[in-house]
């Protein structure tokens, strides 16, 4: 299962959803992930272009048997 978090853009540009699996502890684009994210700062719009396209070949992977 993975959930999205927020937390800083890689490139310093503000706050940006991130992907994660809930049994690890970095983020797709590989930030550490902070327990509770940023907190109060969840209404951002952006997201983590590393992770969204690390999250769509998740999704496009063949199922595993």
């Amino acid at each position: 299962m993975h959930e999205m978090w927020v937390g800083a853009d890689a490139a310093g540009g503000g706050l940006v959803w991130h992907v994660v699996a809930a049994d690890t502890a970095t983020t797709q684009c590989g930030q550490r992930r902070q327990s509770e994210g940023v907190a109060g700062c969840d209404s951002t719009d952006r997201h983590c272009l590393e992770c969204m396209t690390a999250f769509q070949g998740i999704m496009q992977a063949p199922a595993r048997s």
